[in-house]
């Protein structure tokens, strides 16, 4: 008896573990629209620090920190839904701020993102609802 509970123990804290490693960031994975190859990045913001995160890009090297400098509050939704807000997300790089990251959300759901290079161009993006997977965003079949 004294086995069993001892089994039961150790399977509820692998079990509350796992859980807490896969909650332990918020990510989504996103496409960009309007070009003959896509773009894909998976933008990634942690949870013990709401204004920090990284984005991943499909292919790439190394992910790139971000910090979220502004945000703002676009509309109140009416009925106890969230409002919507705007965030902007700048890169941090060795040689200096990168592009910026602008994201409209109203809750979970993404309205609109777009990414500005630092010489102006823009990209917009969609969220890749086909690419998410348990450890992040899988482009593997696409």
């Amino acid at each position: 008896m004294k086995y069993a509970f001892s089994l039961l123990m150790i399977l509820g804290l692998v079990f509350v573990v796992n859980n807490a490693v896969a909650d332990e960031n918020d990510f989504r994975c996103l496409k960009s629209i309007g070009l003959k190859k896509p773009i894909r990045i998976q933008f990634v913001f942690q949870t013990e620090k709401d204004n920090v995160g990284y984005v991943k890009y499909e292919n790439g090297s190394e992910p790139i920190q971000v910090k979220r400098i502004k945000e703002k509050e676009l509309r109140k939704a009416p009925g106890g839904r969230p409002s919507e807000f705007e965030a902007t997300w700048q890169e941090v790089t060795p040689g200096g701020a990168g592009g910026t990251y602008l994201i409209v959300s109203q809750g979970a759901r993404i309205n609109g993102f777009r990414y500005i290079r630092p010489d102006g161009k823009t990209f917009r993006f969609e969220e890749d609802l086909d690419a998410p997977a348990d450890s992040g965003c899988n482009w593997s079949s696409k």
